[in-house]
Parts: C-alpha cells; structure tokens; sequence
C-alpha cells in the first residue's frame, strides 16, 4: 500500500484539532459543575475529578501521537468511558438492583479490551501489525457501544413504568427520557463510527482520529447530565439518590401502594394530619396539630387528609441520580 498523507497523518491533525473544540466545551462544562455544585458528596466530587484529569492525559497524548507513536490515549480513553458509563449504572442502580451487575461486567470487559488494546499497541507500534489489535479493538468497541445502548434502554423502560395525571411528572419524566437518550446514542455512536473506520481501512489513522474524541464526548455527556439539575440542588451526603429519578421512583412507588407519597426531595404527596387527643393545650408539631377535646371524647383519633398536588420540594433534601 502507498502512503497516504492525508489518511495516515491529515486525520490525525484533523483529529487534535476537534479534540481541542471538545475539550474547551468539557472544561466550561466543568467549571459550571465546580461553581454551582460545591456541595455534592466527595464520592461523586472524585469521579467527575478523575474523569476530568484522565481525559486531560488522553489529551496531551493525542498531541503527541500525531508525532509519536502513542497508546496512552487508549488506555486513558478507556478509563474516562468507564467513569462514565459506572456514573449512567449508578443512576440506574436507584431504580432496579438486579440488572445493575450486568451493566457493571459490561463496562469491566470494555475497560479490559482498551487496556488489551494499549498493550497491544505499545508492543507493536508498526502499522504492519495493525491486523494484531483488531480482536481487543473490536471487544473494547462493540462492548462499549452495548453499555451505553443497554444502559439507556434500561432506563427508558423504567421511564416508561411511571404513569403519572401530574404536569410536572409528565414533563420531568420527557426531559429524562429525552437526555437518556442523547446520552446513550452519543458514546455509542462515537464507539461504532471508530470500530467501522478501523475495519474498512486498517492502515489508516481515520479511526484513530475519530477515537481522539471519544473520552471528551463521555465527559461531556456525564457533565450535561448533573448540569441539568436546577443550580444549588445537590447530592447529599446521607443519600445519594438522584432528585430527578428519586421522583420517578417515588410516584412509582406511590402508585405501587395506592397513594401515599414520600417527602423526599423530588415530587411527594403533602401530608397533613390532625390529631385529636385529650391534652390540656393545644401545640403544633410540624404537620401535625394537637387540639384540647373534652373530657368524655375518646383518647385519641387521628384523621389523614391528603393533599393531591406534586411540586419539587423548596428544601431539596436530597437530589441525584
């Protein structure tokens, strides 16, 4: 095969160059999470830091390999999409814990072919021995695509669990369903337009220049989807639920036990009960109010009225996925 400049090295600089239009949009993403979010729990703090500095490493080494040969960028790359991907599991695990442990081998075997990759490309650097990567490639590619596919169907079919009269249950639950599926799409489109471009042409850098950009769509995807939320709600420290599915799955569950609702920080049903008793004073505790009766009234009878309205909860106790 004659060399081709523009395949072999013009789709590397392209590569860098939208690299670089990434990684701008990434870091202004970040610094909008860093300003409005500074209460979110360390763990979560951790993994957006870890993510955000990997992929700052993978964006040094896509510079170098345009001159270098250079596998860092894989081994970075497939550590940012693991972040990622264990971020969007995460989310999922507040709604069903049974098929979490699924998503969560999907993402090890993904991360396991990009470390295979890198090693393979570190022992072999010579575009003659392309042909000795494609099975680790083809694993890291095909499984990281099917995370994110799977985790997004996961969570669409929750979505779809929640039946709701309530305005703002129908349009918190579009929103979701519409990021869910942006998010999904973007990683795996991005995984599948690599795979394709490696396989049709092989010596080529086309690929490689596409994979440039992979690890700063996850964090952009990851970072867009906690900007989301309204500035000043937060991930607690005593719980880490998301607000958003936190509210899903409390109107779920609501629905579940015939109504009810659960006051914790997303969409609840108000409670407001009064309760009778025969004490010499009259206090108030909370919702509950406590009113002298006479003296031949039973000793105690407490009267439920549920109020039927859903709104966001003003303290915002609790928020996250």
């Amino acid at each position: 095969m004659s060399f081709n400049a523009d395949m072999v090295l013009g789709a590397l600089l392209v590569g860098t160059w939208a690299n670089s239009i990434l990684y701008t949009i990434e870091i202004v993403q970040a610094a909008y999470y860093y300003r409005h979010f500074k209460q979110d729990i360390w763990m979560l703090k951790l993994l957006v830091s870890s993510a955000i500095a990997f992929d700052s490493v993978s964006m040094i080494a896509n510079y170098t390999g345009v001159y270098l040969p250079d596998s860092l960028y894989v081994f970075t790359t497939g550590v940012v999409g693991a972040l990622a991907q264990s971020f969007l599991a995460g989310r999922y695990w507040r709604l069903n814990k049974f098929i979490t442990p699924t998503l969560f081998f999907f993402i090890t075997v993904a991360i396991g072919g990009a470390f295979a990759s890198g090693a393979t490309l570190a022992i072999f650097p010579e575009y003659k021995d392309r042909k000795k990567v494609i099975i680790p490639a083809t694993t890291w590619l095909i499984t990281a695509a099917v995370t994110d596919i799977s985790i997004a169907v996961a969570l669409l079919l929750e979505f779809r669990k929640v039946k709701s009269s309530f305005k703002e249950t129908k349009g918190l639950l579009n929103r979701l369903v519409t990021q869910t599926v942006q998010t999904g799409a973007a990683g795996a489109t991005v995984a599948l337009a690599i795979l394709v471009a490696f396989l049709a042409k092989k010596e080529s850098n086309i690929s490689t220049g596409i994979g440039y950009c992979i690890g700063h769509v996850y964090c952009i995807t990851m970072l867009a989807n906690l900007n989301s939320r309204k500035a000043g709600k937060t991930w607690s420290g005593n719980d880490t639920s998301s607000g958003a599915i936190t509210q899903l799955r409390d109107e779920r569950g609501n629905q579940e036990r015939g109504g009810g609702g659960d006051e914790y920080g997303g969409i609840h049903v108000h409670r407001t009960a009064v309760v009778h008793t025969d004490t010499p004073q009259e206090f108030n505790v909370g919702l509950f109010k406590t009113k002298r009766l006479p003296d031949d009234s039973p000793a105690v009878e407490m009267e439920m009225i549920v109020n039927d309205s859903a709104s966001y909860s003003s303290k915002n106790k609790q928020d996250l996925c």
